[in-house]
């Protein structure tokens, strides 16, 4: 008796023919997604197409649609990859519907409907507020340092970019010297300036241009000549410096000029700090980009694009109370005026002239008021309240503001954090935002922005924390029973 085993029979045909619905299990994150899109409102990806019914027929943006979103999903955002996963797996072939886009079309897709990609974060975030996953009573904010699609080598001085230029066209007028000796190039052939016959010469050519010829001649000069345009316009842009100091170059990075070298954990970055809000159910709400180091600029941005997503998902309520790390500190930021609850953790103050123990503190109101009076000099009034000279200049711009006072902000910052009520919401913040940003970075190994240019990768972010939004709304999809009849 031999051993009883399924026979494996490769070239055996479909005896029927297969249907799709049939390959994947019912509760698959790729029915979800299909369902979530056919919801959406998908006006501006179909705006583009012609409604002439000419040319060849277009994919489907709602089919490309879904294939994007779950790429995301499931961490695979490089067109390459996902053209590849168009015939190997077969969640992507059931999104499909069995049509293979290749990577070209995938990319420029992207790239031509940046705008509505960015607006499908608002959407989505709208069918979390029906489902009752977003209670904005508790929102804690924070950034991300995410890598560029370019290189930190790649950074440039005006003079490494201007010499760079040089360098090429001298490059250039080698070849040319090589292959012209003395004749500027744009004279005709000599086959051509003899008039004998040249009108059959001409027949001849323009009936052998089917054959080829050299068309690109006219490109290459108009080429060389906005190089040139170009270098004349960076060299003529240079300032001069009349004072003699030495000027500190800058520098910018030539793949992706919007990006920025930027202090991460132990290292510098070239790339973008993302910026993200997210309530206590780790549902992103707002999710924004930029270039600038400093996260104590995006307080103010992020506190109004939360509320603006919000209201436009149909959130009834506002935000209760917004927690951030002490990159968000500064004393504009503590004395905004808003209905929100702000709990920041403060920046202990380190120059001796904002101590709280200096005893020359409490002479400074007066102090000032003299040297504003044209009572004291810059230099008496710094040895009464023992800081430099500089400083003082400092403390007397601040005095003429009237501003807020720091040292009053940092006291009243810090009682409320150390009050019973503000510890408690407070030690919420790492395990509220802090997850995202590692689910996002090590779960899905999104480190880095594939696409460039500020607004480019701005619609990717919001792509990436749409991504993270479906999967939690697919989870708690997943744990609702289903309705007996």
């Amino acid at each position: 008796m031999g051993i009883n085993v399924r026979e494996v029979d490769r070239d055996q045909q479909f005896l029927m023919p297969p249907s799709v619905a049939e390959w994947l299990p019912e509760g698959h994150l790729a029915w979800f997604v299909l369902d979530v899109v056919a919801e959406l409102d998908l006006s501006g990806f179909y705006a583009g197409l012609r409604d002439d019914g000419r040319g060849g027929a277009a994919y489907d943006p709602a089919m490309l649609l879904g294939v994007l979103v779950y790429g995301y999903c499931v961490g695979d955002r490089s067109s390459r990859r996902i053209e590849a996963r168009l015939v190997e797996d077969v969640a992507f072939r059931v999104l499909a519907a069995n049509q293979r886009p290749d990577h070209a079309t995938l990319a420029r897709f992207r790239a031509r409907h940046q705008s509505a990609i960015a607006e499908l974060f608002a959407q989505v975030l709208g069918l979390c507020v029906t489902a009752g996953l977003v209670d904005a009573g508790l929102v804690a904010i924070d950034g991300t340092k995410m890598g560029a699609n370019a290189s930190a080598w790649s950074n440039r001085t005006r003079r490494q970019i201007a010499e760079e230029i040089l360098a090429e066209a001298d490059a250039v007028d080698v070849v040319e010297d090589e292959r012209f000796g003395a004749r500027r190039g744009d004279e005709l052939p000599e086959e051509w300036a003899d008039r004998r016959d040249r009108r059959a010469r001409l027949r001849e050519a323009l009936r052998q241009l089917d054959a080829g010829g050299n068309a690109d001649w006219e490109s290459y000069l108009a080429r060389r000549a906005a190089k040139e345009a170009e270098l004349g316009r960076k060299l003529s842009g240079r300032k001069p410096n009349p004072k003699g100091k030495k000027a500190r170059d800058r520098h910018a990075n030539v793949t992706d000029p919007d990006s920025r070298m930027l202090r991460s954990t132990q290292r510098f970055v070239q790339g973008y700090n993302a910026q993200a809000a997210a309530t206590g159910e780790q549902i992103v709400v707002a999710a924004e980009v930029t270039n600038a180091a400093n996260d104590s600029t995006q307080l103010a941005p992020m506190l109004a694009a939360s509320a603006a997503n919000l209201d436009a998902a149909g959130y009834p309520d506002r935000i209760g109370t917004v927690l951030a790390d002490a990159g968000y500190w500064s004393t504009a930021n503590a004395t905004i005026t808003t209905d929100t609850e702000l709990l920041i953790a403060t920046v202990a103050a380190t120059n001796t002239a904002t101590k709280p123990n200096d005893p020359n503190i409490a002479k400074r109101p007066a102090v000032l008021e003299r040297l504003a009076r044209g009572e004291l000099t810059i230099a008496a009034a710094a040895r009464a309240m023992g800081v430099s000279p500089t400083w003082t200049r400092h403390l007397l711009t601040a005095h003429h503001d009237r501003g807020p006072d720091p040292a009053a902000a940092r006291d009243a910052m810090d009682a409320k954090l150390t009050s019973p009520h503000g510890k408690a919401l407070y030690a919420r913040r790492k395990t509220i935002i802090e997850p995202i940003f590692g689910d996002i970075k090590t779960n899905r190994g999104y480190r880095r922005f594939t696409r460039r240019g500020l607004g480019a990768v701005t619609s990717e972010w919001k792509l990436i924390c749409t991504a993270h939004n479906l999967r939690k709304l697919w989870r708690n999809h997943q744990t609702i029973p289903a309705p007996s009849f």
